[in-house]
């Protein structure tokens, strides 16, 4: 039985008195163990093949460029606690991503002091996405706002400081939950009954994602949803390479986020996404 069918299955028992008696952690202890848990990241290997403990902790440095040591330690399949000697390290971790590892994506989320391993949420992955074929009357960040509300959850976007962004594309850092599969393009209009503009995503520093049904985490020849087929009998693929976007005109830097050509990026005051279920 699943863990979480074990637990429904005891809270439905009735308990004798001793143990429905419950254990009161001490303040000292909770206050010292909470503030460890604040140097922690959860974190996640999407890829249906295990991830050794060993070569996690040794590739994983490399990936992320800390200054200083991290600590990890393996809790589940695919699934470890990243203890981060900087927190000035851990901060970037969460605000640069996303981050991968021969090309099979991790994601990393804070822990909560109320958290249990079931708890942990991986669904919701935090990313730049480039917009092709954006309209100039477009390239601002309301439109920016509007647009990746569209693809996920609008988190900032680079923009200069008029509020303007000129360019060839785009550049916003959306929410996406993996559980669904990634968006192709967005349409466009600019009036109601008006031709609508077909805007083209690319989305960078994108991992293992399947050409097929558009999942993150597996690949073609390990996909369950049944292919599409041309009268040649070759099969027809929704997604491709060409959603993988080239290295951007305007990036973020190792430690934080800087200007580059003018442009900046400027957050959102409506983001508000759980990381917890």
């Amino acid at each position: 039985m699943e863990q979480g069918e074990i637990l429904k299955l005891v809270s439905s028992l009735k308990l004798d008195a001793e143990e429905d008696e419950y254990v009161l952690m001490v303040g000292d202890i909770s206050r010292m163990w909470e503030r460890k848990l604040n140097s922690c990241l959860a974190c996640k290997v999407l890829s249906s093949k295990a991830m050794p403990r060993d070569v996690f902790r040794s590739q994983l440095p490399k990936i992320l460029q800390v200054v200083e040591n991290v600590n990890v330690e393996l809790i589940e399949n695919n699934i470890f606690i990243v203890e981060f000697s900087s927190l000035r390290d851990m901060k970037r971790v969460l605000t640069n991503g996303s981050w991968n590892l021969f090309k099979n994506l991790v994601i990393f989320i804070e822990i909560q002091e109320s958290s249990n391993i079931s708890s942990l949420n991986f669904n919701f992955l935090e990313l730049w996405v480039q917009v092709h074929n954006v309209l100039l009357s477009c390239m601002n960040r309301d439109c920016a706002e509007i647009i990746g509300n569209r693809i996920g959850w609008f988190s900032e976007v680079a923009m200069g400081d008029k509020g303007v962004c000129w360019g060839r594309f785009l550049r916003i850092r959306i929410v996406v939950d993996i559980s669904m599969p990634l968006k192709r393009l967005v349409k466009l209009c600019l009036k109601e009954g008006s031709t609508p503009d077909t805007l083209l995503l690319q989305f960078e520093r994108l991992p293992i994602f399947c050409y097929r049904c558009g999942m993150l985490g597996h690949q073609v020849q390990e996909c369950l949803e049944e292919a599409t087929m041309d009268d040649e009998g070759k099969e027809v693929l929704k997604y491709g390479v060409w959603m993988m976007a080239s290295p951007g005109a305007n990036r973020h830097g190792m430690f934080g986020w800087v200007e580059w050509n003018g442009m900046k990026c400027v957050g959102s005051t409506i983001k508000s996404i759980t990381m917890f279920s």
